[in-house]
This record gives structure tokens, sequence and C-alpha cells, in this order.
């Protein structure tokens, strides 16, 4: 593209003759200037063909023959510079743009009229190129006209509207025509239309009139035969962005009393609201969910809770009304004979009524539901079907969806939990067991088992995940490690987590006792002297043993004495030769002898 432009800044370089304007000429709005601010060629000096050496000075006639040569030229070359960028589709309206404008160049009658003609015909060829080849997406603002003669005057700017706010629109006119016009009716062409007509209508008549327009054969410039009407005018809110043309239609009278009737088209640039297209229709108000919540905060099944949702409309320019909302929850459920809405409305009805939201405005819809009891623990799904109108009755549609998490209330059980021994000393072990029923509707994940008390340790167990209707087993042994002090209770903690990882803990009890350990000695004492059983060692009492033992060695002692006297009697009856005494004497009955000693010492320990 920058090769195009330089090669149409030599073309115009190389055609000097018609590079100058007449004198006074006003120039037209450059085609492609930057927005709001066009650019305006600067005003030149001097007459037709200024600049020019010639032998003699030219007729009239020869000046307008040499100004439609050189433009009809200068068309030909900017045609051939653009031509190859140019889609094949809009080809055909090309080569018909210029062969139109080579006609009209040709029936010209004034120079003038041929200069300011190649500025528009060369800006209507621009309107053909891409504006991804030229990198320019600026429309043509290029005033236009039906007659050669009457047309919109020079240094003119395209007016910014702003929607809501008014603005004052000039349209410069002038006579290009040698003779003059007079009684010129000048009339904007209103519409309803937003496209057509980006204004608010606030009277019946926008005419205004012009006495007289002077032709080049009054003399003076273009600029002092010129003259300005100006329109003060509000912009519509609902205004489309964007450059939009403003058609005025004229009517004059001729100096043969004749009516001649011509429209000029100028620009505005509209800086309208969003949500209105380039050609005036409104484009589609959205009403979007932007959010939801819940109270309570988390919902469980089985529960009832507030659902509110949080809704805008996104349209800047159009407010929305009369709007329902019915509020779905999806259906779903395991059970292939029954088959409901996870969420029901408490009061029957899922349908909300809002009156209106203004444009860009947010609004807060709330509704009570009720979860299902036999929900699983995951997020389900809530429609919210919009039905609503925009200020011109227009009806619309919308539909947009919310998940809501539920959770399951976890429920576990446990069976009896049998600890074998119930008592055990430091350093001894216990076995634990007892098995984990998951009675809830959802799954557990990571269980585990620990043991807390100050009397033991170890035992921790992990049970991994456990199903819905599933048990888990605990068979752990728990080591003393010091006396119990208190009633005995042993904690057990039993921890999972959800599906999002939150751990729950809950808290069993069971009993077991620790003991010191028992200290077993031979009865001495740290000083070497013997215990007389009022020492205890390890809560054992050492007479325990002491006791029976003395019985015994007493009752045998006593045997021993009564035989030896026995005996002794025995042999001195012998040697006396008394032998009907010796046969009284029974050396082998020593029992009741014995049980009378046996009896005299069990005496003396009941006494003792």
């Amino acid at each position: 593209m920058k090769n195009k432009v330089l090669k149409k800044a030599l073309v115009l370089m190389m055609c000097g003759a018609l590079a100058v304007p007449a004198a006074g000429m006003a120039q037209p709005m450059v085609a492609h200037a930057t927005a709001g601010t066009p650019a305006v060629q600067a005003e030149p000096t001097g007459g037709a063909g200024a600049g020019v050496t010639t032998g003699k000075e030219k007729t009239p006639a020869e000046q307008l023959a040499d100004a439609k040569k050189n433009a009809l030229d200068q068309l030909a070359d900017y045609y051939d510079a653009l031509k190859d960028s140019v889609s094949a589709d809009k080809k055909a309206d090309f080569d018909k743009a210029k062969k139109d404008a080579e006609t009209v160049i040709s029936n010209m009658r004034t120079s003038e009229q041929v200069t300011a003609y190649l500025a528009k015909a060369t800006a209507k060829l621009d309107t053909f190129v891409s504006s991804a080849d030229t990198g320019d997406t600026t429309p043509d603002t290029t005033p236009t006209t039906t007659n050669n003669n009457i047309m919109v005057g020079g240094n003119w700017v395209t007016p910014v509207a702003n929607a809501g706010q008014q603005v004052n629109v000039v349209l410069p006119v002038v006579n290009m025509g040698r003779t003059r016009v007079k009684n010129v009716v000048v009339t904007p062409a209103i519409s309803e239309d937003a496209a057509k007509w980006p204004f608010e209508i606030e009277t019946s008549n926008y005419s205004q009139t012009i006495d007289r327009l002077p032709g080049t054969d009054d003399g003076g410039t273009d600029m002092e035969r010129r003259r300005e009407l100006t329109w003060t005018l509000k912009t519509r809110k609902d205004a489309p962005s964007g450059y939009m043309p403003i058609s005025f239609n004229v009517t004059f009278e001729n100096d043969d009393k004749s009516l001649s009737n011509v429209t000029l088209t100028s620009y505005v640039k509209v800086v309208g609201t969003t949500g209105i297209s380039a050609d005036g229709k409104s484009s589609t108000p959205r009403v979007i969910v932007t959010g939801f919540s819940t109270d309570p905060e988390t919902v469980h099944a089985g529960d009832t809770f507030t659902l509110t949702l949080h809704m805008q409309n996104t349209s800047k320019a159009t407010a929305v009304k009369n709007m329902v909302f019915d509020i779905q929850a999806a259906s779903e459920s395991t059970d292939t004979t029954y088959v409901a809405a996870s969420f029901l409305p408490t009061a029957g009805s899922s349908t909300v009524f809002v009156d209106k939201i203004a444009a860009g405005a947010n609004k807060d819809i709330s509704i009570e539901l009720e979860a299902r009891s036999d929900l699983a623990q995951k997020p389900y799904v809530i429609n919210v079907k919009m039905d609503y109108e925009d200020e011109n009755v227009n009806a619309y549609e919308n539909t947009a969806s919310v998940s809501i998490p539920v959770r399951q209330e976890a429920r576990i059980d446990t069976s009896s939990i049998e600890v074998t021994p119930q008592s055990i000393e430091v350093g001894g072990e216990a076995n634990v067991s007892f098995s984990l029923y998951n009675i809830g509707k959802t799954k557990l994940y990571n269980a585990s088992v620990k043991f807390v008390a100050d009397s033991v340790t170890g035992g921790d167990t992990y049970l991994g995940n456990i199903d819905p209707g599933a048990t888990g087993s605990v068979d752990a042994y728990l080591t003393g490690a010091a006396a119990t002090t208190d009633d005995g209770k042993v904690k057990i903690q039993i921890t999972f987590e959800d599906e999002s990882g939150e751990a729950t803990t809950i808290e069993k009890e069971m009993e077991l006792y620790v003991t010191e350990m028992m200290n077993y000695d031979d009865g001495m004492t740290d000083d070497g002297m013997y215990d007389d059983g009022s020492q205890s060692q390890g809560g054992f009492k050492i007479w325990y043993v002491l006791i029976p033992l003395v019985i015994v060695i007493a009752v045998v002692a006593a045997f021993l004495i009564i035989r030896k006297k026995k005996a002794k009697k025995a042999a001195a009856l012998l040697e006396a030769d008394d032998l009907d005494d010796l046969e009284d004497v029974d050396l082998g009955d020593d029992t009741e002898e014995t049980d009378d000693a046996a009896d005299t010492s069990e005496d003396g320990k009941e006494k003792e």
C-alpha cells in the first residue's frame, strides 16, 4: 500500500497543471482522514492553470480541455495503481466507477468543477480496496451531490455527535454554475430510523432557505459565494456508532423560473452506545447469570436452602422488562423406575417475575429449594430459562445454567470393641479389634484409626477408601506405656475425607488398664536383712509364701520328734525285758500324734 500511495503522489506531482485548483475553489475533505479530525486540503491561491507557463494565455475553453485531459490521465493512473488490490468480487464495480467518473469529467463545464470532482472520483475508487490491504478502516466521508453545480462547499469537517448530547451540523452550500439561483430551500431527510437520522425529532420542520446563491459569473471566489446553514440537533441515545451519511434535499429556482432539485450528502461521526449495529438495528440484549449464592452456604442432601442468582443486562443501550425466569433443576436418579428433579421449589412454583432491568444494570433473584435426600455427593445443574422484552416490545429468550454442589452427611458406625486382655502391665500388649461400617450414601476416602491415651502407644491403622455400605476392619495392638492414673479410657479417633478432600474426625472410647510391672526377688532387703513379711515388692507380700513353708517344716519336725521318742521308749522296754509293755508301743502309728502337732501349729498360726 505504501508503494501505491507513493505512486499516487508521484502522479499528482507530475500533473501540475491540474494539481492547483482554480482560485478560491473549496477542497473536499481527504477521504481517509483520521477519525473525528478529517484532514482538509489547504486552500490554494491563483486561478485556473496557475503555475503553468505558456507562450500565450489560453482561452477558458482551452483551459477546460486541458483540465479534463489531465484529470482523465490522473484518474487512469490512479486506477492502475489500485486495481491489483481490488478483490475479484469487486472488480466489476471498480471498473464501472472509473467509467462513470470519466463520463462525468468529460461533461464538466468548468475547470473548477473538474478539479473538485477528481478528488471525489479517486476517493470513490479507494472504497473498493480491502481494508486488509490498505490498513485503513475509515470509511469515505466525502460529501456528494446529484448536481454538477450545487454542491457542498470546501473546508467541510465531519462533526462528532455524542449520544444524548447536542451537536451543530453545518452544511456549506456553493453554486459552481455560471448563473445564480434563488429561493433555495434545504431540508434534511428526517427518519425515525436511527441508522438514517441519528437525532431526536424535536420539530416538524427542519427546512432552511437561502435567498440566492451567486454563480461564477457574479464574480468572487468560491468561498465568497458559499452560504452556510446550521442545525443544532440532539443525538439519540440509541444511535448507532460510526460514520453516518446525512442527506439534504435542495430545491431552487433557476433564472428561467424553472425549479430544480438536488440531493447533497454529508457525514457525521456518531459516538453512540454499544448494542446498536452500524445499520441502526439494535443487537439482542443479553441477560446473563454472573454468579450465585446459597443460604446456607453448604447444601446437604435433604436440606432446604435459598438460591440467589445474580443477573446482569449486558446491553449498554437497551433496558429489558417483563422478565420471567423459569428455574428448573436437571432430573436424574440412580433408580431407573424413578426420575425426578434434583431440587424442588418449596413454594410449588419454579418461576420468578422481574419487572425491569435497566441497561447495564444488575438484579438478584431468589427462590427457596429443597434438595432430594437421596442425592449423591456431587454438583447438580440448574437451568435458568429467561423470557423478556426490550423497550420496543421485541421478545427475546435466553438460557443459562449454574451448578450447585450437594454434600451428603457421612455416617459411620462400629461394631462392639473387643480388647484382649483388658489389663496389661507396662510394656505389655493388648489386641483391639472392631469393624467400621459406612452406613451413609457417600464414599469415605483415606479412612484411618488412631488410639490416643497417656497410658498406651501404637495401634494406628490405615483403612483406605470405604464405599457406601462397605465395612473396614480394625485389628490393632497397643503397647502399655505408663500405669493408668485415670479411669482407663482410651480415645479412638476415626478420620476420613470426602470427595473434596475435607477431613472429618469422629471419636469413640474403650477401656484398657495398664499396671506397673511385677518384680519378684529372694526376700532380702537392700541392707541385707531378711524381710519379715511387712515388706512388699511390686504389691506382693513375702509372708504369703513364708507362713505355709513354716507350717510344713513344723509338721515334719513334730513327726520326727515323736518318732524318735517312741524309738527311745521301745529300746528302754526291750532292755528291761518288759515285753508286755513293748507290745503297746506302735512305732508306725504316729499319725495321730503328728496330726496333734499339726493342729498345735495351726492354732499357733490362728493366734498369730
